[in-house]
């Protein structure tokens, strides 16, 4: 599969990453659009433009540019973002990956 696109609304606005679905975590921390699109094409090349827009197109419909999932909450029911590969809920991630950026102790979700 690879990495989705997931899109988080927050108070300073919405913030995006890339989600692996090889580890069931985020790869990326939270970041703006200008700059989500910034690493984007660092990280896949200038040819992957087209594709980048088509994948944000789906994103901002239904939170992630995954074609087999319905929601963000869907992506990452099974995820193991956490410590130990634990489960965190939405909030957990929206905090240590998007607001904390990833600072400070790594949050221990619940056992799969």
């Amino acid at each position: 599969m690879g990495a989705f696109i997931i899109k988080f609304d927050t108070r300073r606005g919405p913030r995006y990453l890339e989600y692996s679905t090889v580890c069931d975590a985020p790869i990326t921390y939270g970041m703006t659009l200008t700059a989500f699109k910034k690493h984007y094409l660092k990280q896949y090349g200038a040819t992957s433009q087209s594709d980048m827009e088509g994948r944000l197109a789906r994103t901002e419909a239904t939170g992630t540019s995954s074609r087999i999932h319905a929601s963000v909450a869907d992506v990452i029911k099974m995820n193991r973002a956490g410590k130990d590969a634990t489960r965190l809920t939405v909030d957990q991630i929206i905090d240590y990956y998007v607001i904390r950026q990833g600072k400070g102790a790594w949050p221990t979700g619940t056992k799969h």
